[in-house]
């Protein structure tokens, strides 16, 4: 659970019982006076039975023979557990003011302050504590905890706005008492950069050593094919190289790259050591390997586990088939061994792919259906409307029910299987959960290969069948729970007079049916506006009769702008002799582009924002669109504009490319799917799968769609 999230009580720490204060201050306590140890022993009595007012008052009553730092700590406990917070703070303060160089006090006073909600007090004093005594794990801890918190985040924002209402730089709309209501979230606050700094430990991140698969050698992460290894060292020690051995072997060595370690707050010599290890298993028997990532520099001078080196076992399988992850850019076709050229050279100079976008999520064809519903007759009943909706996608296919005996005579009345295979996956009465033994499952395994199904369908919405779906053998996979599937669903409701769900069972189930209806067709469509005409578009250069070619060369995320767009807007006016709409967030592209054609008015540079109404005007007119993966190549796609989007393989461009037709442009990287975002130096490939994307390509692709309007 995150630590913004985390409720507060979680980080509350139960202070030490009395004794251990005893222990700690009361080391002259005269044994043989009785009468203390007697007021004591009472005092302990009573707390110890949840008694903690009458305790705290015992505690005093033995405090009137002679004070006592750690009993005068534990009044304060006492108080605190009855909440009469006012007299604990007292006694706290008291025994702080009795030796304020004691770390222990200090603590404890993080603990009160924190347990009242006087963050800012908690955090002082805990800092305090690891200043006294350098290097208490305790304290430090509770103060990084409690600087991520959203109660501190809170307090802060109360006293901001405290303070700016004493100055008069607020309107009276909102009141101080506002900021109490629980329904406030803290994690929503903006915080500073140097709020979110750390310091960083030297440790190795991997990021992506395959991806979690469940295969015939066992779970776990799996690699495949041409794949890449990549990760990070945290280190302030330079390093230079990563050694990769399988089964104690040298496998793959190559440079480590260096990237900056964002939000670290006092070494500023750490720096992130990078590698992106493309990788070719497909000789590699398949199994289970044991891999060790190693780091290695000359200024290296121990070796630490998870710091400078780190292992790991993968399971190594064959490659994906390609005809049913024809649109993943992280499918390799096999190099040339016999090159001279290494596997990284040999990928690079490989053509980028050209996608035909449309509203379809799955590139294959689904000829076989396994729905699995091996339980009773009301289940299947409440599953109808989701059998009907995947009759009704997929007319010619042939959908196989694996049902329990409960279900099969209303299965045949329904005339949507083809063909039905009992299931035998009876409750078990012990364990109160449907069960199958091994050789049955064996029996259904090699009962059920011979349909090799595209498709297999979990349609129970909170049982454990999904524990069958790998039996099944199906590239593709769908339902609630369990393990990781190709489309994995969650959907509830919930009522909190009763804390039951209140839709409908069928609607919960028909959520599948659903999901893959749209999985085959997402419904997206082209929208155009009637209320905007090409006339908005004279005062900008731009003739209301002749066509034009929208360059949209900015993206949020800035390391995915494909660097060539000046080079292309040239070349698209002296070859194709069309006027180009060169929109760019600043000035800094003009001076690249050719004078003359911005003077004779055939590259029309816009810069800076213009009203949404004209903007949506230039896209819905364009006879091409050009652009990296961005908002805008979005709008234009909606407004039926043929779009050409570049995109880089960070995320797939089959889920966010346009989907009302048009080409995306990506390349093949065994490292596709990285995710980068804001760290993009992680990436150790000098993200060649955006920078890689030539001329020639986008250019053939915008001329095929200016000459094929559709």
């Amino acid at each position: 659970m995150s630590l913004l999230k985390m409720p507060l009580k979680n980080l509350i720490r139960i202070p030490p019982p009395r004794r251990v204060f005893r222990k700690i201050f009361n080391k002259k306590s005269n044994s043989n006076n009785q009468e203390w140890d007697r007021r004591l022993a009472a005092a302990d009595a009573a707390r110890d039975m949840g008694r903690f007012s009458e305790a705290a008052k015992l505690y005093l009553h033995a405090l009137e023979i002679r004070e006592d730092q750690g009993i005068r700590i534990q009044v304060g406990h006492m108080y605190k557990e009855a909440r009469d917070f006012p007299s604990a703070s007292r006694h706290y303060l008291s025994a702080y003011k009795m030796n304020p160089a004691d770390p222990e006090i200090s603590c404890q006073l993080g603990h009160f302050y924190k347990t009242i909600g006087r963050y800012e007090d908690a955090l002082h004093f805990y800092r305090s504590a690891v200043t006294l005594k350098p290097g208490w794990k305790i304290p430090a801890e509770e103060a990084e905890n409690l600087e991520k918190s959203s109660e501190l985040l809170i307090e802060r924002s109360k006293k901001a706005f405290l303070e700016a209402s004493k100055d008069g730089r607020l309107s009276s709309d909102i009141e101080l008492e506002d900021f109490t209501s629980p329904l406030l979230d803290g994690t929503l606050i903006p915080r500073s950069y140097e709020d979110l700094c750390i310091n960083h430990q030297e440790v190795i991140v991997p990021t992506r050593h395959g991806t979690p698969q469940h295969t015939e050698w066992g779970q776990g992460l799996t690699v495949r094919g041409i794949a890449a290894l990549r990760g990070y060292f945290v280190s302030s020690v330079l390093l230079e190289r990563i050694d990769i051995f399988m089964d104690g072997k040298l496998f793959h060595s190559e440079p480590l790259t260096i990237a900056a370690q964002p939000r670290e707050k006092s070494n500023h010599k750490i720096r992130k050591y990078c590698y992106n290890a493309w990788v070719d298993f497909t000789d590699v028997k398949s199994g289970w390997h044991d891999f060790t990532f190693r780091a290695q520099s000359s200024d290296l001078e121990e070796e630490v586990e998870n710091k400078t080196w780190y292992r790991q076992r993968l399971i190594v399988a064959p490659p994906f088939p390609e005809y049913y992850y024809q649109n993943s850019d992280a499918i390799i076709a096999p190099i040339d061994k016999g090159s001279s050229l290494s596997i990284v050279d040999q990928i690079n100079a490989r053509p980028s792919v050209l996608h035909r976008c449309t509203t379809r999520s799955i590139p294959f064809d689904i000829k076989t259906i396994a729905v699995l519903r091996p339980d009773q007759l009301g289940d299947l009943v409440a599953s109808i409307p989701s059998l009907r909706k995947i009759r009704t996608t997929f007319p010619d296919a042939k959908i196989v029910g694996l049902l329990g005996r409960a279900n099969e005579a209303l299965a045949r009345t329904l005339g949507i299987f083809d063909d039905i295979v009992i299931v035998e996956f009876p409750d078990d009465p012990v364990s109160h959960q449907r069960v199958m033994p091994l050789e049955e499952q064996v029996r259904l395994k090699k009962k059920l290969a011979q349909y090799k199904f595209d498709l297999a369908v979990d349609l129970p919405v909170s049982a454990n069948s999904y524990k069958l779906l790998p039996l099944l053998q199906a590239p593709l996979t769908v339902g609630f729970g369990g393990p990781r599937k190709s489309m994995d669903l969650n959907f509830s409701s919930y009522d909190p007079s009763t804390g039951c769900d209140f839709i409908k069972h069928s609607a919960r189930t028909a959520i599948i049916g659903e999901a893959i209806s749209l999985a085959m067709d997402s419904g997206a469509r082209v929208e155009k506006r009637d209320d905007i005409t090409r006339d908005t578009l004279v005062p900008y250069g731009v003739p209301a009769t002749e066509p034009y070619i929208v360059i949209h060369s900015g993206a949020r995320i800035k390391f995915t702008h494909w660097p060539h767009y000046v080079e292309l807007a040239e070349r698209i006016v002296r070859e194709m002799n069309v006027r180009v709409v060169y929109m760019a967030e600043n000035a800094e592209q003009k001076a690249r582009l050719p004078e003359e054609l911005l003077n004779n008015g055939m590259i029309v540079y816009i810069t800076g924002q213009m009203p949404f109404d004209h903007f949506d005007t230039f896209l819905s007119f364009a006879s091409v669109f050009v652009g990296n993966d961005s908002g805008p190549k979005h709008l234009a796609s909606l407004r039926g504009a043929q779009v050409v989007s570049l995109h880089s393989s960070r995320i797939g461009w089959e889920e966010w490319g346009q989907e009302r037709g048009g080409i995306a442009i990506s390349r093949r990287v065994p490292c596709a799917g990285c995710s980068l975002h804001h760290n993009y130096d992680e990436c150790a490939k000098d993200v060649a799968c955006i920078k890689l994307i030539n001329i020639d390509e986008v250019y053939g692709a915008v001329q095929e769609l200016f000459s094929n309007p559709s």
